[in-house]
């Protein structure tokens, strides 16, 4: 496979952002690191947070313009004349792009030089430093002597926020000191904390800068601009070196305090003709002095040094990668597959084994970068480094991790399940993982411990932590085995803001992908009590008060009930109404819940699923949806889609459901409901007798278990249920063939709603009469149409119609995600600002074009799929006009609509998308088909059933890719053509275990061969295909 990825002459194509995954191993300290294809490319990086940034976080839109000025830079002083490398784009220069490393070249042809820069994170060490190296050329016959001045112009030094290095740089010099320059490992830092409160602390940590030649000789460091580069310390030329050299710059008198300082290097070489040299520089930050004496104590900082470190790197990488190794015809799919599993695993998190009993993710985090510049992401600057992020995103990136990762098992479903509250809601926050020690517990487990020691341990273990704290004090022990063994899990979910109409719809997804797996356990996952209720922070408010009349009529603006807000420590429910002993419960009871509280939010006509908690689907940019009484269809397919599973599955569980009582009361009451509206439901467009009675009931269900449920239980059997279910699931049937008769042939996505009649009394509004508001198309509808149970001829027809509609870009032959908003109603919300073709407005925006393809793929329309596959997918686009690597996603494509032309067909917003797990689930149903594992009398079955499009099939005739992260599978085709199922049939199948055994079958894998697979044990598997 590839590993780098080259673009010529980068500073003359458009610009692009991008960034460097910041992997440095489990026991190492990550950094993030931002770069542009401008000047030196590193146009930002820091450790944590953008409150701890090392060189300052500037959005996209500063990065390309500034990064010449405050990036890296490189002066090279010969014979008396002066140049600054990747300054001017007229000189030769590329740039190559690694997974977890980056480097530029540039020919100095005047000069007869060539600079080549090589950047990369430092691994495993207790140091979080960003590692470079630079690498002079002598192009020349003659042998030279040169005059190098390399760093940074301008360091943020230790303390100083995002805040203050925006509005308050000037006077924030006043707390800012160097230290330890004289001895050329300066120590960036403020004195003491910059907040005006009481409560002022002293600030130990700082940032630093060490620079190195290749022998391990140290390099002289200039941390004062004024002192030599820029007059008045202003960033621009360096005046003083040019007039004379690193003599004239080491004569200037220097200042350690009350500037913005900067961290440059200088270094005299000769250079023989033909011949380099190279100085490196390590730039970090640490939590104190200590912490950076003890490293440079006990390393020897040189080339080699260097380069065991970025090979490192790359190795690290790689063993992430290799579970979704791929082999194919195209070189660029393959290499594609590879960037996409990794940029997947740093929004979700790589699952790893933590000691005996606990399944842990490390390396996640929000996305946040320069062209995402609103978003705060956090990447803990620990070992076990994990980072936040929000349940919609964690949960779709974590879809695969039971097919790649069979051992996390139902970690995800019973995490994602337990954070669903009794309201059917879920908090936007998926915090960190953390633990607790019972303290009998830890101080059995530590009773040997020194006294002091044994104290320090108790304060941290006995409160929530997290495993890289726990290392700090025990690294590499028994004690911290034993420790993560006996800790309980603290719940990780944090309200922040709002309900989104569709979090919960990615959780039956996760149910799918573990039986596809392991179909036999399906009864096992429905029935145990591993799932607990997350405490709602805050009710919804009931409908007379979420509604205001405006000039523009009623409005939904006031969703939440801010009066019912609480910020407890405890975030389970409880029985007893809060004072009794956590509730557990089974993932049957969760799912009947969710059809419940759903069903219960249909909207006046029964068709979309209202947006009841102020938040939109997963359509975010619709946030003025809500307020306009919006309601979606997407969510409704979804619902229908969760009915027919919980019915299927009662059917084959077929034994009592114990289920809360306050729940069996409003199931009661639903069903009442239903039967009682059952003739109006069918017949007439807007059903508000309905829609009243079952608010009714769900508003009084809200508030009485808001408060608290007391506990017991109620018995029903699962014939009860599922005739309940089946009256619901009509009812929702009825719902969507009303709406597709507004879709004219395509399914629609959302409505909005006109409030006609209302009566305004003492408590509020009440409505009389709806009048529905059709939208636009969106690509959601149909996506999520497809998933349904429909007739495969239905679902065709749906297809082409899709693609002969607006929402169809003809122009690059992909698919936009939205129609034309140009009639709508500026109150759908930002969407509708901004310009056509950008953002979430009629774009290209990958997650759902994938999400679509893939759904096309499951329908089984293998044809259609390959076709708008190979127009579509990244790997296959033309790199001059997406404009970055094919390599690597972006959230969107300015469509053929954008009015500025130069930017259609380009890739914007870097790679961490919800688009990597939509390819990484067509990519599985391609190799391996979409359900590999089926348990029939009382037998497990494996059959592949790979989907093999004729442009991926090499001359080789060979496929492979990596079944379960564990085992190759290899595909052995008889010719150059497509290959779908169908028209093939499975030969021979030959495997080859880790022992060295054999064994061979055909057509399939049955029984305990079936099983030794599952489990790891297998190291390849040769298929023979043949077409029929």
């Amino acid at each position: 496979m590839k590993k780098e990825y080259t673009i010529e002459n980068y500073g003359r194509k458009p610009v692009f952002a991008s960034f460097l995954p910041g992997i440095a191993g489990l026991h190492g300290i990550p950094i993030w690191c931002y770069y542009v294809n401008r000047g030196q490319g590193v146009a930002s990086f820091g450790v944590e947070n953008k409150d701890h940034a090392i060189m300052e976080f500037e959005p996209a839109h500063k990065a390309y313009q500034n990064v010449k000025r405050t990036g890296f830079r490189t002066f090279l002083r010969k014979d008396g004349k002066t140049e600054e490398a990747f300054l001017k784009e007229t000189q030769t220069h590329r740039m190559r792009i690694g997974m977890n490393t980056l480097a530029i070249e540039e020919e100095l042809l005047e000069l007869q030089l060539n600079v080549h820069v090589e950047y990369c994170i430092l691994p495993e060490e207790p140091v979080g430093a960003l590692f470079r190296k630079v690498m002079i050329t002598n192009t020349a016959s003659d042998d030279v002597k040169i005059e190098l001045l390399d760093g940074m112009p301008q360091v943020i030094p230790y303390g100083v926020s995002m805040e203050n290095t925006k509005n308050m740089i000037q006077t924030s010099k006043a707390w800012m000191q160097v230290e330890q320059a004289q001895k050329n490992v300066p120590y960036f830092r403020v004195r003491a904390s910059m907040d005006d409160t009481a409560d002022v602390t002293m600030i130990e940590g700082g940032n630093f800068g060490v620079g190195f030649a290749e022998d391990g000789t140290r390099l002289e460091a200039v941390t004062d601009p004024g002192r030599g580069f820029w007059l008045g310390n202003f960033v621009g030329c360096a005046v003083i070196y040019e007039q004379g050299g690193i003599r004239e710059v080491e004569a200037q008198t220097r200042s350690d305090a009350n500037l913005v300082p900067c961290c440059m290097f200088t270094r005299t070489m000769e250079i023989s003709s033909g011949q380099s040299e190279s100085i490196y520089e390590l730039i970090g930050q640490v939590e104190n002095q200590k912490i950076l004496q003890d490293f440079l104590g006990s390393h020897e900082l040189n080339g080699a040094y260097f380069a065991e470190k970025k090979e490192r790197c790359e190795e690290l990488v790689q063993e992430l990668t290799e579970d979704m190794q791929t082999h194919t015809g195209n070189e660029d799919f393959d290499a594609y597959c590879a960037y996409t599993y990794m940029d997947n695993l740093l929004r979700g998190g790589y699952p790893i084994p933590l000691e005996h009993s606990k399944i842990f993710h490390v390396y996640s985090r929000k996305h946040g970068d320069l062209e995402r510049d609103y978003n705060y992401f956090s990447m803990l600057p620990e070992f076990y480094s994990q980072g936040n992020g929000n349940f919609r995103d964690v949960n779709q990136n974590r879809r695969l991790e039971t097919f790649f990762a069979p051992f996390v098992g139902r970690k995800n479903i019973q995490t994602f399940y337990s954070l669903i509250q009794l309201d059917g809601y879920n908090p936007l926050g998926v915090e960190m993982t953390s633990y607790t020690v019972a303290k009998e517990h830890a101080c059995m487990i530590l009773e040997d411990l020194p006294e002091t020691k044994k104290q320090e341990v108790l304060a941290l273990v006995t409160k929530p932590f997290t495993p890289g704290k726990l290392w700090e004090l025990l690294p590499d022990t028994e004690l911290f085995t034993s420790l993560i063994d006996f800790a309980q899990e603290t719940v990780n979910g944090n309200f922040l803001e709002g309900y989104w109409s569709d979090h919960w719809d990615y959780n039956l997804d996760l149910i799918e992908e573990y039986l596809a797996i392991f179909p036999e356990k399906e009864k096992e996952m429905l029935t145990e009590k591993a799932y607990t209720f997350f405490l709602s922070q805050i009710n919804i408010n009931p409908r007379v008060r979420r509604y205001v009349l405006t000039d523009r009529g009623v409005r939904q603006y006031h969703a939440l009930n801010e009066a019912s807000r609480r910020n407890t420590g405890e975030k389970l429910v409880r029985a007893q109404f809060g004072k009794g002993e956590i509730i557990y419960t089974t993932l049957m009871e969760k799912l009947i819940l969710l059809c419940a509280t759903k069903f219960a939010a249909l909207d006046p006509y029964g068709m979309g699923i209202e947006m009841e908690g102020g938040k939109p689907g997963w359509y975010d940019a619709l946030n003025g949806l809500p307020g306009i009484f919006g309601s979606s269809m997407a969510e409704t397919y979804e619902l229908y889609r969760m009915l027919t599973y919980t019915i299927g599955a009662l059917q084959r569980l077929n034994e009592p459901v114990r289920i809360l009582k306050e729940l069996g009361t409003f199931l009661d009451e639903l069903q009442l409901i239903n039967r009682l509206e059952n003739d109006a439901i069918a017949k007439h467009q807007q059903v508000l007798s309905f829609w009243n009675r079952i608010n009714d009931a769900k508003e009084i269900y809200r508030e009485k278990t808001y408060q608290g449920v007391s506990g017991e239980t109620v018995t029903y059997q699962s014939e009860q249920l599922i005739q309940m279910l089946l009256g619901w699931k009509d009812t929702v049937e009825a719902g969507i063939v009303k709406a597709k008769e507004y879709g004219k042939g395509i399914c629609p996505t959302y409505f909005s709603y006109e409030v006609r009649r209302y009566e305004q009394t003492e408590e509020g509004i009440i409505p009389l009469e709806f009048a529905v508001q059709p939208l636009p198309y969106f690509l959601e509808g149909p996506t999520r149409y497809l998933k349904l149970n429909r007739p495969q001829e239905e679902k065709k027809t749906l297809a082409a119609a899709v693609k002969n509609s607006d929402l169809y870009d003809t122009e690059l032959s992909m698919y936009k995600v939205n129609a034309s908003l140009q009639n709508a109603s500026y109150e759908l919300g930002r969407a509708r600002a901004f310009t056509p073709g950008w953002l979430e407005n009629e774009s290209i925006w990958l997650h759902m074009e994938y999400k679509y393809l893939l759904e096309l793929l499951h329908a089984q329309l293998y044809e259609e799929f390959a076709e708008d596959f190979h127009h579509a997918a990244i790997p296959f686009l033309d790199e001059k006009q997406y404009g970055r690597s094919i390599w690597e996603n972006s959230s969107f494509i300015a469509s053929s609509k954008n009015p500025n032309k130069k930017l259609v067909g380009k890739g914007f917003v870097a790679r961490l998308s919800g688009s990597t797990i939509e390819f990484m689930s067509m990519w599985k149903t391609m190799m391996f088909g979409r359900r590999p594992f089926a348990y029939a009398g009382e037998t497990l079955k494996l059959t592949f059933a790979p989907v093999i499009p004729a442009y991926l099939v090499g001359k080789d005739l060979e496929v492979s890719a990596m079944f379960l992260g564990k085992t190759k599978v290899v595909y052995h085709l008889d010719g150059q053509q497509n290959f779908y199922p169908g028209n093939y049939e499975i030969g021979e199948i030959e495997i080859v275990y880790r022992n060295g055994s054999r064994m061979h079958s055909s057509g399939s894998i049955e029984g305990d061969a079936a099983r030794m697979i599952r489990d790891g044990m297998a190291e390849t598997i040769d298929v023979t295909v043949r077409q029929k």
